[in-house]
């Protein structure tokens, strides 16, 4: 059966969002006892060609990973992958979920990215229906879907893009006419009330997207945001409860005046799922990423700030001048250099900590190792580093990361990476996610480094097409050289 995912692909891309050591850290964070990610089993509906489970295969030998898709040529492009590496402990199926068999058993970690809001209301009851049944005792459930009431304005836009798209038949033709009327209705008046200004910015965002996003996500034949009160009601239906969102930061209550945050407070008491909901009105939430767990646990609501202490830490942090004309004397500036949050501090327990992060990365340190360096002050660095990941400053591992943070003389990219790098623009890095890569000299020079070339060989074989130092050196800093 050919589908539109046959007609027009997905890129082959991991998402981190989904990654089993983000999902075990959050239920740890709460009190579960989730399975380690280089030793547990796991499960994706909508896989894909497998550009989510694949690294994950390659990464963590000892785990089992397991991909249906309803689209038999992504199922192939996965397989010939997969092949192509040699993997072992990964399987891609071309399935229908409503056929997911009764006996697969349990799961440690069962993914749905991209599917939920995508598919017709059975389907939506099965993905449910399979998480009950198979999600391990300690299991989290990764969905994500849209979400009101930001929705309401995606769904102006794809009313009017289904509209004006409604004669054409090719996908290429939808894509190209559903781009035009979203310009011409945003940029299209010279009023300049809240609803165009709206228009405006969101039209922006829209046309980020890569086309095959635009035209299945937003366009696609099904499509159904829920109020987050509404998908809890469902899950707990099918056995399941709430445990968190699977980035931390979305949880937190950023950005609100004091009324607001006041007024949340309240609602908190009422429990999680209320406070939640308010919580999507005030964001005005679009996207979700939710993680469930079984009903039958009892997690620890709120954070204690204690179980930071069995975890590891990361980030792509660098000092940078310090912008602050207000800054106390001392004061050290860092900033995360894939999203741009700064920390500015002269506190003497974050600088020494940060500054060893800052150098670690992309390996990680232990809580350990940083309280060795900050005279022993756990308490304090257990909130020093709450606050952070809160920010999405630093990352939080449930097991510690080792690669390659320095250049050695016969470096070697993984070889993930080299082999994606021979089919795509895009490669994966160990922290799961992708680098664009669209000079084809550097992708080259990627496909080079299988750790049996020098620097003098590289340098000959590149034939002055790639300066080779720097480029390396941003390599080892993108997480893909091993150690």
């Amino acid at each position: 059966m050919t589908t539109e995912y046959d007609v027009v692909e997905y890129p082959h891309r991991p998402f981190s969002q989904t990654h089993p050591d983000r999902l075990a850290v959050m239920g740890r964070m709460f009190g579960m006892q989730p399975a380690y990610p280089n030793k547990c089993r796991v499960l994706e509906m909508g896989c894909g060609s497998g550009g989510n489970l694949v690294p994950l295969a390659d990464l963590f030998p000892e785990s089992f990973y397991w991909g249906v898709d309803l689209a038999p040529t992504a199922i192939e492009q996965g397989r010939a992958r997969i092949n192509a590496l040699g993997l072992s402990n990964i399987r891609l199926d071309a399935m229908d979920v409503m056929e997911f068999p009764d006996d697969a058993g349990e799961f440690d970690f069962i993914l749905a990215h991209g599917l939920f809001s995508w598919v017709p209301e059975p389907v939506r009851m099965k993905i449910l229906a399979i998480c009950q049944r198979h999600l391990a005792p300690q299991g989290v459930a990764y969905i994500s879907y849209n979400a009101y009431p930001g929705c309401h304005i995606r769904q102006m836009w794809r009313d009017m893009m289904l509209f004006h798209t409604r004669q054409f038949v090719k996908p290429a033709d939808k894509i190209q006419q559903g781009k035009g009327i979203m310009q011409l209705v945003a940029h299209g008046t010279m009023r300049e009330d809240a609803g165009h200004q709206l228009a405006k910015e969101d039209f922006q965002k829209m046309v980020e997207k890569p086309d095959s996003a635009l035209y299945h996500d937003e366009m696609g034949t099904f499509w159904q945001p829920f109020y987050f009160h509404e998908f809890t009601t469902l899950a707990g239906q099918n056995g399941l409860q709430y445990l968190a969102e699977s980035t931390y930061s979305d949880m937190q209550p950023t950005g609100l005046t004091p009324q607001a945050a006041q007024a949340l407070d309240a609602v908190s008491k009422a429990g999680v799922v209320l406070y939640e909901q308010y919580l999507d009105f005030f964001k005005m939430r679009k996207f979700r990423q939710t993680l469930l767990c079984r009903s039958d646990l009892a997690l620890h609501r709120p954070v204690d700030t204690a179980c930071l202490e069995q975890f590891h830490f990361s980030g792509p942090i660098q000092i940078v001048p310090n912008a602050d004309a207000d800054a106390p004397p001392g004061a050290v500036s860092f900033q995360n250099g894939i999203n741009s949050v700064t920390v500015t501090t002269n506190n003497p327990v974050t600088i020494p900590a940060i500054s060893a992060l800052a150098d670690a990365w992309p390996c990680s340190l232990s809580f350990d190792e940083l309280a060795a360096l900050c005279d022993g002050n756990r308490a304090m660095l257990r909130e020093v580093l709450h606050a952070f990941y809160t920010s999405q400053f630093l990352n939080v591992h449930s097991i510690a990361r080792k690669f390659a943070n320095r250049v050695s003389d016969k470096p070697e990219a993984w070889r993930i990476a080299r082999h994606e790098a021979t089919l795509d623009t895009a490669i994966p890095h160990f922290h799961h996610g992708s680098i664009e890569l669209e000079d084809q000299h550097v992708r080259k020079l990627v496909t080079l480094l299988d750790g049996t070339r020098t620097h003098q060989d590289l340098e000959s074989a590149m034939q002055g097409n790639v300066d080779l130092q720097p480029t390396l050196l941003k390599m080892a800093r993108a997480a893909i050289l091993v150690a």
